[in-house]
């Protein structure tokens, strides 16, 4: 697939990862219904390589994300869940893809990645 997107339909492709935005700015991995950052961050990574984050509320995706941020200063796969590494990655990349890395505690999150 390397070099090959005119291959695929990235208008269909990015309306069907837009149409996974729920209204509290979360992404549904499966039919499940199931939310976690970790599916935030593929839809928004997905999107930002399209160049159609316009498609997503953003400032909703951001919230969420944000959300997730706990007292300890790690990220958790949903608002109140452990802290975990891979949610932190998860998390400051969504983040920052979205340019609103701004906004994350980074002396709270500094001291939790210290910690580990």
């Amino acid at each position: 697939m390397f070099d090959n997107l005119d291959k695929i339909d990235t208008e269909k492709l990015a309306s069907y990862m837009a149409s996974l935005q729920n209204p509290d700015g979360s992404f549904n991995g499966d039919y499940s219904g199931e939310v976690d950052t970790r599916f935030s961050y593929c839809a928004i990574s997905a999107l930002s390589l399209l160049d159609k984050l316009h498609l997503i509320d953003v400032n909703k995706a951001r919230d969420f994300v944000l959300n997730c941020q706990n007292i300890d200063g790690g990220f958790g796969a949903c608002p109140g869940a452990e802290s975990h590494a891979a949610y932190v990655f998860c998390c400051i990349g969504a983040l920052v893809m979205l340019k609103q890395d701004d906004k994350i505690e980074k002396d709270k999150l500094g001291l939790w990645l210290s910690r580990r």
